[in-house]
C-alpha cells in the first residue's frame, strides 16, 4: 500500500541518509531529497487524515518551525509582498508535514535504524566531503575549499558533520569508522577555512567536555586539552591554508586593536553596527532591505561607516543575530530564540535528566553547533541549510521521544515480570 506507515518510515530513514551522505559531496543540493519527502508526507496525512491526533507538543514543534516565516511577514508585508523575506522560513515549515507523518507512524519507528542510517550517512557524508576538500585543496590548488558551496557553507555543513559523529561515538558500536568520518569532517572544516566553524569546533567541545568533566575524569580532559592544542599547532604548521588563514586572522586583530578596521573582519563589525542602527529606526520588526541600503547610504561620512560597507547588498550582516536584530526587530529576536537557542536549551536539559538518551546528546551537540556558526553568518538565510538544519532537529527530537518510551516500556516489562515471578 503506497500510504502504509512502514513505507513511511522507510522513505524517512532512506532521506536523512542521501541528505547526510550527499550533503557537502555532490552538486546536488539535499533540501530536494526532503521537498520529495513533504510531497509524499502531505499525501500521506490526507490520506490518514480521520485517524490523526495533534498534541501540545506537536503544537510546540509546529510553532517553533513556523517562528522564522511568521517574524518577517510584517517586512514582507512592507516591501511589497516580496517573497525573498519569507522563503528560507517556508522552507522550514516544509518541515513540518514530515513530522505529523512521523509522529502518525509512531509505532512503526526503530530508534537503532534511525541511528544506523545516521552513523552511515554521517561518515560518508564525511568521507566525500573530505576527499574532495583535499582534492580542491592540493590537486586543484584552491584558497579556500568550497566543495560546490561558497566556502563558508561548505565548513559549516561539513562541521555539522563533525560534530553528528563525535556525538555519537560515545554511544557507538562503530566507533572505528566514526573515527575515520571524524578526521575527516575536522580536516575538511580546516580546508574550508572557514572562521567561523574554526572557532565552533573548541568552543562546543569545550562546553560539552566541561559539562561532563566528572565523567571524563581531569586526567582525560586535560589530555584531550593537550591533544587538541597539539592538533592545532600541527594544523597550523603541515597545512598552507589554516597557516595563511590563521595569519590573515592574526593580522586583522592587531590592526583592529590599533584603530584600522579597513579590512574583512572590520567591515562586519561595521555591519554589526548599521545592524543596530536600523533596529533603532524600528524596534519592533526592524526595517526592509531597501531601507537598510538606504540607511546605510546616508551614514556614509559620519564616522560609522565608509563608503565600501555601504555597498553590501542588502546590508548583509553576516551574523544570524544581527541580521534577525536588524530586519525582523524585537519581533525577529523573539522568534529567533524559538527556532535557534530553545532547541540547544531543550535538548541541553534532556541530556541532563536522561543522560543515557544518545539522541539528546546529538541533539544538543548539533544545536549548539548551529548557535556558534550563526555568529558569523545568517547561516539560516541559505534555503539548503535553513531545510537541512529543521529537518536534523525534528529527526533528533522524534527519535529521542521515541527513545524514552521504548526505555518506559522496558521498565514497565521488567516490573511485571518480576511481579509475576
Amino acid at each position: 500500500m503506497i500510504f502504509d506507515k512502514r513505507l513511511a518510515v522507510n522513505l524517512v530513514l532512506a532521506t536523512t541518509f542521501l541528505v547526510l551522505a550527499l550533503l557537502v559531496s555532490t552538486p546536488l543540493r539535499v533540501h530536494a531529497f526532503i521537498a520529495l519527502l513533504l510531497l509524499y508526507a502531505i499525501a500521506f496525512l490526507i490520506h490518514h487524515r480521520r485517524q490523526l491526533s495533534f498534541t501540545r507538543h506537536d503544537g510546540v514543534v509546529v510553532v517553533m518551525l513556523s517562528l522564522y516565516a511568521l517574524s518577517h511577514l510584517p517586512v514582507f508585508v512592507l516591501d511589497g509582498y516580496s517573497w525573498r523575506y519569507l522563503s528560507p522560513g517556508l522552507h522550514m515549515v516544509g518541515v513540518i508535514p514530515i513530522y505529523l507523518m512521523l509522529r502518525h507512524c509512531w509505532e512503526e519507528i526503530e530508534t537503532e535504524r534511525f541511528r544506523t542510517m545516521l552513523e552511515y550517512g554521517a561518515f560518508l557524508g564525511a568521507l566525500g566531503g573530505g576527499l574532495l576538500a583535499f582534492f580542491q585543496a592540493y590537486w586543484l590548488g584552491l584558497e579556500k575549499v568550497d566543495g560546490f558551496l561558497f566556502h563558508i557553507n561548505f565548513g559549516y555543513l561539513v562541521g555539522s558533520l563533525f560534530f553528528l559523529q563525535v556525538a555519537l561515538w560515545p554511544s557507538s558500536c562503530r566507533r572505528g569508522m566514526l573515527t575515520v568520518g571524524i578526521a575527516l569532517a575536522l580536516a575538511a572544516t580546516l580546508l574550508s577555512t572557514a572562521r567561523g566553524a574554526y572557532f565552533a569546533i573548541p568552543i562546543v567541545l569545550g562546553s560539552v567536555a566541561l559539562l561532563h568533566w566528572r565523567r571524563i575524569g581531569v586526567r582525560k580532559l586535560a589530555l584531550g586539552t593537550l591533544a587538541f592544542c597539539v592538533m592545532a599547532v600541527a594544523s597550523y604548521q603541515f597545512v598552507p591554508l589554516v597557516e595563511t588563514r590563521v595569519d590573515y586572522t592574526v593580522e586583522e586583530i592587531t590592526r583592529t586593536l590599533e584603530g584600522d578596521v579597513r579590512h574583512s573582519s572590520g567591515g562586519r563589525l561595521r555591519l554589526w553596527v548599521l545592524a543596530i542602527e536600523a533596529f533603532k529606526e524600528r524596534p519592533l520588526i526592524g526595517l526592509t532591505y531597501g531601507e537598510r541600503e538606504a540607511l546605510n547610504e546616508s551614514l556614509v561620512g559620519t564616522g560609522i561607516i565608509n563608503q565600501w560597507v555601504a555597498t553590501i547588498s542588502r546590508g548583509h550582516a553576516h551574523s544570524q543575530y544581527f541580521e534577525t536584530l536588524a530586519t525582523g526587530g524585537l519581533i525577529g529576536m523573539a522568534a529567533l530564540f524559538g527556532y535557534l537557542i530553545f532547541p540547544g536549551l531543550y535538548f541541553f536539559i534532556r541530556h541532563i535528566r536522561t543522560p543515557s538518551d544518545d539522541f539528546a546528546l546529538v541533539g544538543m551537540v548539533f544545536s549548539f553547533g548551529f548557535i556558534v556558526f550563526c555568529l558569523t553568518e545568517v547561516a539560516l538565510q541559505h534555503e539548503m541549510i535553513g531545510t537541512y538544519y529543521a529537518y536534523m532537529l525534528v529527526l533528533l527530537y522524534v527519535m529521542s521521544c521515541k527513545r524514552e518510551q521504548d526505555a518506559r516500556v522496558r521498565v514497565t516489562r521488567t516490573t511485571d515480570q518480576r511481579g509475576v515471578n
